[in-house]
This record gives C-alpha cells, structure tokens and sequence, in this order.
C-alpha cells in the first residue's frame, strides 16, 4: 500500500512538472515582455532592457524557470513583477472566490444528476427515461459562455432574482447576498456536468439491475426505491466519483469564461489578466496550484474506491 501511494505520488509530480514547463514555454513564444507592460507603450528599448535586467528576465527561460522552481520546492512561488504582490497572496485571496464557485455547481451537478439517473434508469426504455435523455443531451450542447448570458438576461434582467455580475462575500455582504451572487455562475458551469453526469451513473445503474444481488434484494420483497438507493447506487457510483474527481479540479482551473462573464475576483481572472501582463511568475504559481489540486483529488479519488464497494477491500486483501 505504501509502495503504490509513494509510486503515484512520483507519478503525480511528474505530471506538476511537466504541466509547469509547458505554461513558461508556451508563454515564452508570445511577443513583448513583462517590463514593457510596466514602462508602458513610450518606453525605450534601452528601458525596456535594463528593468528586464533588472528583474531577471534577461535570462534564459530555461535558467528563470529552474530558479523559480527551486524556489517554489520550498514554497515560495515568487513574487509579480506587475503588482510586486506574492504569488502565495494572490491565490489565497482569489481562491475562496473560485473554490465556492466550483464547489457549488459540483454539488449542483451531483445532486441533479443522481436525482435524474435514478428515475432514468428505474424506469429504463420509457417514456421517462427518453425525455430525460433528450434533456441531458439539451444540456450537453450548451457550453458556459452561452448559459451565461441567457441565465443573466432571463433570471437577472428579466426576472430580477439575481444579480447581473458582481461578488458579495459572506464575511461583508452575508450568506444570502453571497449565494445571490455565486448562483447564476456556478448553474452556468453546472449544465454540461448534469448531462455528464446522469449519462454515466444511468449506465452504471442499468448493468447492476441486473446483477443477481439485485434480484435477491427485490425477491424479499424490498421497495423499487429502497433497493435503488441502499443496493444498486454505491457499487454503481464507481465512474460517477471517477468524473467528479477529475470535474473539480478541471472546474478549478476552468472557471475562466464564466468568472471574466459575471465579472468574479477568482482565479480566473488572475489567469487572464497575467498572461495579458506577460507576468510569467503568477502564472507558473497558479498552475502548479491548480496541477496539485488535481492529482491530489485524483488519488483521493483512487482511496475512495475502497469505502463504495467492499469487493474492492476483498481484493486488496
């Protein structure tokens, strides 16, 4: 057990590293420099070049990028040369921002998901079931960056209930201005995962309807929804914990469109705007966070195996 944990964590740093070396790369190919954005469009070359100098961005990129990763092994993730604000700062003070926001539409996705698998897949090949179907193909064509503008002109617009953009926090504004304004983003990312979602677990739960442990529970004369929720649903949610673990930390890092639509102080918008700035050091911080986080879910993910299903404990043993 010790030996494959030490193995995927190898593996999962690796995978960080390798991720961090393509974003300085690909970002290396753009054209202009960070101390340009700072001196401004009237700058001289001569300028231009002694702030490089100045800031280390003279060097190679292979040079900055192994200084920056000594630094990052001790925790340190540099600070920007645009703000002068520490790497570590910027993503704890947007992070709450996009965490609350990836959290709840997952938690959105899930529920949704799990309530139409459920009713798809107990009355399989139905009218029901069809309808559902076509739904979820509805919402899986339906991308954030089109969500959000039509949940913003109905629900917020049109109705009223929410805001049009914006982000109240709980410690300043409350709870409910907080959900008012964290709602419309998060259903917005939500759609594609609902549709993602009840695909995957309605597959599952069709094929353990049909294993013989299922038969024996409805034999003893257990209720369709008792034998659906305690019998057919844990070993069925293999793929669906899988997709969720991965969806996370995707929804982390990929809340981009919707927090530059509704106008949200999360990470997101720090990604837009350091690569705008060319601030090469923010961005290799968020993306080695944004890497971590997800092989961490992803192994916790594998762990989680054991607790769904105890033929999985069986077999380890």
């Amino acid at each position: 057990m010790v030996l494959s944990i030490a193995r995927r964590v190898g593996r999962s740093a690796v995978v960080v590293l390798l991720v961090t070396m393509a974003a300085v790369g690909l970002l290396s190919l753009a054209p202009g420099s960070a101390a340009a954005v700072i001196l401004g469009e009237n700058a001289t070359p001569d300028a231009v070049a002694a702030l490089n100098a100045s800031l280390g961005l003279d060097l190679p990129v292979w040079q900055q990028y192994l200084t920056w990763l000594g630094n990052a092994v001790t925790g340190d993730l540099g600070t920007s040369p645009i703000t002068n604000e520490p790497v570590v700062d910027a993503l704890l003070a947007r992070l709450p921002v996009t965490v609350e926001l990836a959290v709840l539409a997952l938690l959105i996705s899930i529920v949704v998901s799990v309530i139409l698998a459920l009713i798809s897949a107990t009355w399989q090949d139905t009218v029901v079931d069809r309808a559902i179907t076509a739904f979820s193909s509805v919402l899986l064509s339906v991308p954030a960056f089109i969500a959000g503008p039509l949940l913003v002109y109905f629900l917020a617009l049109q109705l009223g209930w929410f805001p049009v953009s914006g982000w109240a926090r709980i410690g300043t504004d409350g709870l409910e201005a907080n959900l008012a304004s964290a709602i419309m983003p998060a259903v917005a990312i939500s759609l594609i995962e609902i549709a993602a979602f009840h695909r995957i677990l309605r597959s599952d739960l069709i094929s353990t309807l049909r294993e013989d442990f299922v038969g024996a529970a409805r034999a003893k004369g257990m209720s369709r929804f008792y034998v659906m929720f305690r019998h057919v649903l844990r070993p069925s949610s293999f793929s669906l914990i899988t997709l969720v673990g991965i969806n996370l930390g995707r929804l982390i890092g990929g809340t981009v469109v919707v927090e530059t639509l509704f106008s949200l102080p999360g990470l997101g918008q720090l990604v837009v705007s350091s690569i705008t700035s060319r601030d090469v050091i923010s961005v290799q911080g968020i993306v080695v966070f944004i890497a971590v986080v997800y092989v961490v879910l992803n192994m916790l993910v594998d762990l989680s195996y054991n607790w769904l299903d105890p033929r999985v404990r069986k077999a380890a043993v």
